[in-house]
């Protein structure tokens, strides 16, 4: 086993490690938190009184089906037989922490978040992650109960930092920073989020000027409770600003499987679905586990 091979089992180490200790989390605090609760990262009603806290999804997918692989993003990390496989294994691990609370209003939260994804070529004849993406940020949430007309809520504001990266360094390197405001409203069953960002430029080389032309300046988002016990995702990027011609659209549905086990399914389409591929169009989808 080489050096690369050695880092990318280790990485999936620690992965298995977060998710471990986020799901003991989660069981430990199972007298507070109702069985059929769905982790919403659009959510400011939240009754969770951990520091330690699910952010975005985290899943594992055993099944992951890329239509187009990027084969030139790529070429140095294929194996000698030249084969880039279209399944994969594709995971995800996500969490929160709280770092203050009550600084400006009674109810404002102060966060640090890391978000990580990677692509598992496990399949394969040499076992090799294809890409991780790597996102860590900090952000200030601001919930508020404004309601309109027909229950139509203001579900609060949030401003944060963002920062975005394949991890790789020189001409590989595909990586941002931006600053971002998140608007969430909400009425019954369904809560609809606008996440408008501008990217920050701290001096260092960009090895991806063009990067704003396919992840966009922005995104929108719903997120809907069929039940109790499921939830349906749509999000779109890069729509409007490209003349739909370089956007982004994911769908995930989150649903039961048995107690606590939850199944999870995911169809992504367009440019960028992760960092390395921006500038590149593929279709993907999965199906496997929610934590």
């Amino acid at each position: 086993m080489n050096i690369k091979q050695q880092q990318s089992h280790q990485k999936i180490l620690l992965a298995s490690l977060f998710i471990v200790t986020n799901g003991y989390a989660s069981y430990a605090n199972a007298d507070t938190i109702a069985p059929s609760t769905l982790n919403n990262s659009l959510n400011y009603t939240s009754t969770n009184t951990l520091l330690l806290e699910q952010y975005k999804d985290n899943f594992v997918l055993p099944f992951y089906y890329t239509q187009s692989p990027n084969h030139k993003e790529y070429q140095s990390i294929i194996p000698e037989d030249g084969k880039l496989s279209k399944y994969n294994v594709n995971f995800q691990i996500s969490l929160k922490y709280r770092l203050f609370s009550g600084v400006l209003t009674d109810n404002d939260q102060l966060y640090f978040a890391y978000t990580q994804r990677s692509n598992w070529q496990a399949y394969a004849s040499s076992a090799f992650f294809r890409d991780t993406e790597y996102e860590p940020s900090v952000f200030w949430t601001f919930p508020t109960q404004t309601t309109y007309t027909n229950g139509f809520q203001y579900a609060g504001s949030t401003f944060g930092l963002v920062h975005q990266s394949n991890g790789r360094g020189g001409e590989q390197e595909r990586s941002w920073n931006r600053a971002f405001v998140d608007m969430t409203f909400k009425k019954d069953a369904l809560t609809f989020s606008i996440k408008p960002w501008v990217r920050l430029n701290f001096g260092a080389k960009d090895y991806n000027k063009d990067i704003n032309n396919y992840l966009g300046y922005g995104r929108v988002s719903m997120n809907w409770n069929i039940n109790s016990k499921s939830m349906l995702t749509f999000t779109v990027r890069n729509a409007l600003e490209s003349g739909f011609s370089r956007g982004y659209e994911k769908v995930t549905l989150n649903f039961p499987i048995y107690k606590r086990l939850r199944g999870y399914l995911i169809f992504e389409s367009g440019y960028g679905i992760s960092i390395s591929d921006y500038n590149h169009y593929d279709n993907a989808g999965g199906i496997g586990f929610s934590f």
